[in-house]
């Protein structure tokens, strides 16, 4: 199996740098991440880079590419929770860096000697690469980016649409527990691994799309969580009146008393995200 180690990381989302691994579709390969504790002692300057990218062969500009998260490994037996001030729901309370190092088994975290919360492993950022400047880590878009929700794990596929040639995907950014929102700054962020496999499909998406072995979401972002939650709200209408042949209006009807809003991250400056999710029960066809 082909493998990038966590060195071969970038701190952007960006066409101009060469793919580090180029994958046949249907090929699994692994890449391995690092976390806030991997250059602690460039904290707080320091972000959490992307492990990429990879060149996917067949993604052409206006496919999707669908990446399928075969398995998700933690590997340091540690991790960071970070506050930074100014960032995150809590920055005005928070007076100067820090970040807390807890630990963790296969089973729990231990934030403190009586405290210990369930491992709830996850990856914040999958993305492809956009077209024009280079693009912060940090942020999430239509490209997928740092989107921060928590159902991507083991066994969900990420649909992304594709800008550049080859798509040139970039993940890392993962987590051994997070709650929806982010709030604080950051979650327990850990070194781990992730195998993956990438399939193109001819689909046209213009925001990412999430699907678990339960549900499909689909994904906003914006300056304001209104913003975020009405494109994945009218996206998930889109989608709904499409595949179940039902005008728009019944479309959003549905959503109404089947689907759910729910917020993926509040805490990056450049924009925050929600998603909606409705059981995959209600589309017969499915998705490819």
């Amino acid at each position: 199996m082909k493998v990038l180690t966590k060195d071969i990381s970038n701190d952007y989302y960006d066409a101009s740098i060469p793919s580090a691994l180029t994958v046949a579709q249907g090929e699994l390969f692994r890449l391995e991440t690092p976390s806030i504790l991997t250059h602690r002692e460039k904290f707080p300057e320091t972000t959490v880079p992307v492990t990429g990218p990879v060149r996917i062969e067949g993604a052409r500009p206006g496919s999707t590419l669908k990446v399928e998260i075969v398995e998700l490994k933690l590997t340091a037996g540690e991790g960071a929770i970070a506050v930074i001030p100014g960032k995150g729901a809590f920055g005005d309370s928070v007076t100067k860096p820090m970040y807390k190092v807890v630990k963790y088994d296969d089973k729990f975290a231990y934030f403190n000697d009586t405290i210990k919360v369930p491992l709830r492993p996850m990856v914040g950022k999958v993305s492809v690469a956009p077209v024009g400047e280079a693009i912060n880590c940090h942020a999430t878009g239509e490209y997928g980016g740092n989107m921060d929700i928590t159902d991507i794990t083991e066994g969900t596929s990420v649909y992304l649409p594709v800008f550049v040639e080859g798509a040139l995907l970039s993940c890392g950014d993962i987590h051994a527990a997070m709650g929806d929102g982010e709030s604080c700054f950051s979650s327990i962020e850990s070194e781990g691994s992730m195998t993956l496999r990438c399939t193109v499909i001819d689909m046209k998406l213009t925001h990412p799309m999430v699907a678990t072995a339960r549900e499909l979401m689909t994904v906003g972002h914006g300056q304001t969580i209104e913003e975020a939650y009405k494109i994945a709200l009218n996206k998930m209408a889109e989608l709904i009146s499409e595949k179940l042949d039902v005008d728009f209006i019944d479309a959003t009807m549905l959503i109404s008393i089947a689907g759910d809003v729910r917020i993926n991250q509040i805490v990056n400056n450049v924009a925050v995200g929600a998603r909606v999710a409705i059981p995959l029960s209600l589309l017969p066809s499915g998705l490819p």
